[in-house]
């Protein structure tokens, strides 16, 4: 499937379909779970129309890196990366699935999003603008936008199925989860997060912030779902980083900003998205795939 056409649905006819997410169908794989990539827009929690050209393989491409650099901090789920390891009765579904699916383990999902904030943008910029504060944490004054944070934060929220996702206090995590693993969340989260950092840097890319998921196969901690891609990060150029300003968008802010210019937002109609923006974040999530991939950690 050439990298200009678009995967909205993905079809394996035999293949009982488990779930259909915002951007991922995952289907059953024998005792296993495989995990496509689409290339579906969600904006403001709702399907956009057209999807994002090349976005499925580039999610997978971000996804295996960010797995390979975590790896020596916790593992994860990821059983088979690559087409040719995948098992036979998969085999019949090379143009689906080649270089767009992951094939991992079932596990029993943390419903938290593990949130890690390290500059001053977005929610975050808001909340301290608001009362000095993001989260529980209470932040010097006279900080700009999108400033770098002291240290990074790490602001959990419950991940809700549709709708906007639940900030949760410290209090409210451990009383969800227990002290010892939601201390062991906040903790992985914080190691993840500065070696992604330090490695988009040296690629000439700032990560502003971004969210990792969690699952437990038995009773051991995996990281799940995705991690370091523009649908679950906020990423900036080095060049471009001025503090005090609204910063050059490398994710699916550019789309988000386009709208709320336009008086879009999660309550009101849909406004088209020019087919020509779409590409232009197909083209910026094909290049993030490329900058992780010709460096190696």
């Amino acid at each position: 499937m050439a990298p200009a056409e678009i995967l909205i649905n993905a079809e394996l006819p035999g293949l009982e379909l488990y779930d259909r997410g915002k951007v991922r169908d995952v289907f059953r794989a024998g005792p296993d779970i495989l995990v496509v990539a689409t290339d579906r827009l969600y904006l403001f929690d709702r399907l956009y129309p057209g999807g994002i050209p090349g976005k499925g393989r580039a999610l997978t491409e971000l996804t295996r890196w960010g797995f390979h650099l975590s790896a020596a901090i916790i593992g994860n789920y990821l059983l088979a990366d690559r087409w040719e390891e995948f098992p036979s009765e998969l085999k019949p579904f090379r143009a689906v699935l080649e270089g767009r699916s992951l094939l991992v383990r079932r596990v029993e999902p943390i419903r938290v999003e593990c949130v890690v904030r390290g500059y001053l943008y977005g929610r975050a910029w808001a909340a301290y603008q608001r009362d000095g504060r993001v989260g529980e944490v209470r932040l010097p004054p006279g900080l700009a936008r999108a400033d770098e944070l002291p240290e990074p934060l790490f602001t959990p929220s419950r991940k809700n199925r549709s709708g906007p996702d639940e900030d949760l206090s410290w209090n409210d995590l451990t009383a969800f989860l227990g002290a010892k693993p939601a201390a062991r969340l906040r903790g992985v989260s914080l190691e993840i997060y500065r070696v992604l950092r330090r490695e988009w840097y040296r690629r000439g890319v700032i990560l502003a912030d971004t969210k990792f998921e969690f699952g437990l196969h038995g009773r051991k901690l995996l990281l799940i779902n995705e991690v370091s891609t523009p649908d679950c990060s906020r990423f900036w150029p080095v060049e471009t980083y001025r503090p005090g300003r609204t910063q050059k968008s490398l994710d699916k802010d550019l789309l988000e900003n386009y709208l709320r210019e336009r008086g879009a937002g999660p309550d009101s109609p849909p406004v088209p998205i020019p087919a020509g923006l779409r590409g232009r974040l197909g083209g910026i999530y094909r290049r993030l795939a490329a900058l992780a991939a010709e460096s190696p950690p």
